[in-house]
């Protein structure tokens, strides 16, 4: 009979000892030291403690699962690290043989006959099944008879029944998609990622009898949106790309498809679309009445790579609790749309998340590239991210201000970045926005062009308040200026000059309050080539806020 822990194979991995029965020797040789009443090292204690040979079997083969299911088992090793355990003892090998458990993990990388015997072994068990994307960095990783894809897709197919885990990378073909199609009533958990395409024909998902699967991610996988999605989903991951453009869902199939599994905690769909693709949706239709779809248990969305009226309507008809994660982004295309779908008014999704957001927010990311807006708020225990392509660069800076003026107060921590050379409208709304953010502790700007100056401006003047004058950003403590270089020098000179040492010297000049309201002394600061580019301006800075607190590049 076929055995394959005892047959030699191009797999051959060393045994842990020369001697298969060294490893029990060795346990039992303690044993007798401890009964003798010897210790080992420095510890003094007799305890008789058992070696790993002598655990209750139940214990036992739990111990050699847990081994097994490690990550680094999971691509192409399965049988390989059997072999390799069933090496080290008598029992070790009487165990994985007599256990039909351990033998329900089926890969691509094992021979017909290994395959046919793994099958046998594990009884009526529940099967894995494997197919890890084909390498060109270890050619001769795997035996040179190893299985056909046609024929491990194939006993995958005709096994679909007792499929609990599914694990597929390869081309899209008709015997792949009788696999996706196929009932697989105990399935819990599947990935499918399409390197290629040879079939066209969408699927229904396991043809609408996958009751328990839980954990689903697709790749390029042409399936029947308007026939739902499994009931009882947990997370779900599926993506799209421009090769696949006539499968993409249209959003309503996406949020009616979301109404079949209410208790979804995790979801994420990505399409990189071109002009033409269905989220080009005109603005009129995202006022048509649709049918709210409640996902209690939502935690988590990402909305990748699509435009911004489709990435609007999927959310206006979303009714979630307050989402620990949110990320937006919208495709690459030639032409920007406006933001008002999205923004004007937002969906309550979008501005709720947002608003915990910041009140719970560790740091906020701003990016105001050309013809593209960042913006990242990490939070306590979450985050929010919005890539988006906008004709109006100021459409967001803007809304957040007028949507969010007292929650940005809790911010402690602003990166900014900006890529306009020349003062211009996308930067109109900037001065009220830092007005906004009024207990910043922590300022990095990586690179702010033209923006330079409003911050110059923001920080180097007090304003007036109530109860006398003011300085913004009061406790802002660590600075980090990396392009400081590019600044105007006489007008970074006198930020640090009219901010950290003339309020000493003037003080007294200054209406009642002041005094109060004087800035922090810097803890940190960087400033990027300034040093090496103008040491004048470096030296002055230097004698002003003192060696200590400089940092280099």
């Amino acid at each position: 009979m076929f055995d394959p822990l005892s047959c030699q194979t191009s797999h051959h991995f060393e045994p842990l000892y020369s001697n298969p029965n060294s490893y029990g020797n060795e346990i039992r040789s303690q044993e007798r030291s401890l009964a003798e009443g010897k210790t080992f090292g420095r510890s003094e204690r007799t305890n008789h403690s058992k070696g790993i040979n002598d655990l209750p079997l139940e214990l036992f083969v739990l111990i050699l699962d847990a081994a097994l299911d490690e990550p680094c088992f999971q691509g192409g090793d399965y049988l390989s690290t059997l072999k390799t355990l069933a090496a080290v003892c008598r029992r070790w090998k009487s165990t994985i043989q007599n256990t039909p458990s351990f033998w329900t993990v089926i890969e691509s990388t094992i021979t017909p006959d290994e395959m046919h015997y793994m099958l046998r072994k594990s009884g009526k068990r529940n099967l894995t099944f494997r197919h890890p994307p084909k390498t060109d960095s270890a050619p001769d990783a795997f035996p040179t008879k190893r299985l056909d894809t046609s024929d491990f897709l194939g006993t995958a197919s005709a096994h679909m029944s007792r499929c609990s885990s599914l694990s597929l990378a390869g081309k899209w073909c008709r015997q792949t998609a009788r696999i996706v199609g196929s009932p697989a009533p105990v399935l819990r958990e599947a990935t499918v990622v399409a390197t290629g395409n040879d079939f066209n024909e969408c699927v229904i998902l396991f043809d609408g009898q996958a009751g328990m699967l839980e954990n689903l991610w697709l790749s390029r996988i042409p399936i029947r949106w308007d026939l739902g999605l499994p009931p009882k989903l947990r997370r779900v991951k599926i993506s799209y790309d421009v090769a696949s453009l006539l499968w993409i869902p249209h959003p309503r199939q996406v949020v009616s498809a979301l109404s079949s599994c209410s208790g979804i905690e995790v979801f994420s769909i990505s399409g990189e679309m071109g002009p033409s693709d269905w989220g080009h949706l005109e603005w009129a239709e995202l006022g048509m009445q649709g049918v709210m779809v409640e996902l209690p248990m939502l935690k988590e969305l990402t909305i990748e790579n699509m435009t911004i009226p489709g990435t609007a309507y999927i959310l206006q008809y979303l009714s979630t609790p307050l989402l620990r994660n949110l990320k937006l982004t919208e495709s690459l295309r030639p032409q920007a749309d406006s933001l008002a779908p999205l923004l004007l008014p937002p969906s309550p999704v979008l501005a709720d998340s947002i608003r915990d957001a910041l009140v719970h927010c560790k740091k906020l990311t701003l990016a105001v590239q050309w013809g593209h807006y960042d913006l990242g708020i990490e939070g306590a225990e979450g985050h929010v991210y919005l890539s988006l392509r906008c004709r109006d660069r100021d459409e967001v800076t803007r809304w957040l201000v007028q949507e969010f003026v007292s929650e940005l107060s809790s911010v402690p921590e602003l990166k900014f970045e900006a890529s306009s050379a020349l003062p211009g409208p996308q930067l109109r709304s900037l001065p009220e926005l830092l007005k906004a953010l009024r207990n910043v502790a922590r300022l990095e700007c990586p690179c702010v062009g033209s923006a330079a100056a409003i911050l110059v401006d923001h920080l180097a003047q007090p304003y007036q308040g109530s109860d006398g004058w003011r300085w913004h950003w009061p406790g802002l403590r660590h600075l980090r200026l990396h392009d400081a270089d590019d600044w105007n020098p006489l007008a970074l000179t006198a930020l640090f000059f009219q901010r950290y040492a003339a309020p000493q010297r003037a003080g007294k000049d200054l209406s009642a309050g002041t005094p109060k309201w004087y800035p922090c002394s810097l803890a940190t600061l960087q400033l990027g080539a300034v040093k090496s580019r103008h040491p004048i301006v470096f030296q002055a800075i230097t004698r002003i806020v003192g060696e200590g607190v400089l940092e280099d590049i």
